[in-house]
């Protein structure tokens, strides 16, 4: 009996594809989009490029920043929440989008509460979004897991049914979906060198140029030099709550390896 159970457990890797690809995503027309960022430059770092191309292609595109910036840990300047506001306002004015909604959760320490809930949910409602980026449940900062778990569960109060795509910020992710970022590249590079305070703590730019140049790799037909965006697109109208509960799981597990506290 132990060595048939054991056969059903055992995948069957004869059937998995040669090497598949995430599938291109293509910028569509007129569309709203709205993005929701953990913290000032997360919108930049995850999908700065693509909302770019949206931007361009006649989207109405907003951001909602969630927390309102103040820290996480080694920043001290008692003006550090006004002055990353400025600096996510200045990013996305080089992207062609309007400043940022800040929510003014606390940086570090978001819990969710009923007040914050019903003002995403209507805020959600209200705006229509054709896409919705928020930002994945595998990333190792726990403000990113908490708040994209919120998330999600705002989405399913709304009652409204966008598309959904997780980004990448401290985790890559088993992307679904490509973007090809290379006629706005420069764009992206300007807008993330205007987190200066983020920048004196550590190279973001280089490291996440890198992860771009590292995604255009996926880009198939496309002459180099490449860069590009990946996400996870969640199908809610199949398993995308189970895909996001499974990227959830996989991150609580892994927190006793990553020796967080």
């Amino acid at each position: 009996m132990k060595k048939f159970i054991d056969k059903l457990r055992k995948p069957n890797l004869a059937e998995l594809s040669l090497c598949p690809l995430p599938t291109p995503l293509m910028v569509p027309e007129g569309q709203r989009v709205l993005v929701f960022a953990p913290h000032p430059d997360d919108e930049v770092l995850g999908c700065g490029g693509t909302l770019a191309l949206l931007q361009q292609a006649g989207c109405e595109v907003r951001v909602v920043v969630v927390t309102d910036g103040g820290g996480a840990g080694f920043i001290s300047d008692p003006d550090t929440t006004t002055k990353r506001k400025a600096e996510s306002t200045e990013a996305l004015s080089l992207l062609g989008i309007s400043a940022p909604q800040f929510l003014d959760q606390p940086d570090g320490q978001f819990v969710s509460n009923k007040h914050l809930v019903v003002e995403v949910t209507n805020l959600i409602v209200s705006t229509r979004p054709d896409w919705l980026f928020i930002p994945s449940p595998l990333d190792y900062h726990r403000d990113h897991v908490s708040i994209s778990e919120f998330l999600l569960g705002c989405i399913w109060k709304s009652g409204y049914s966008p598309r959904i795509f997780l980004y990448e910020i401290w985790c890559p992710l088993p992307i679904t979906r490509v973007v090809n970022i290379s006629t706005v590249i420069s764009l992206k590079k300007a807008a993330l060198a205007c987190y200066r305070i983020p920048q004196n703590h550590r190279d973001y730019q280089l490291a996440n140029l890198s992860l771009a140049a590292f995604r255009g790799l996926l880009v198939q037909g496309a002459e180099a030099p490449v860069f590009a965006e990946g996400f996870v697109e969640l199908e809610i109208a199949q398993s995308g709550g189970r895909l996001h509960q499974t990227l959830l799981n996989l991150r609580l597990q892994l927190e006793s390896l990553l020796g967080s506290s």
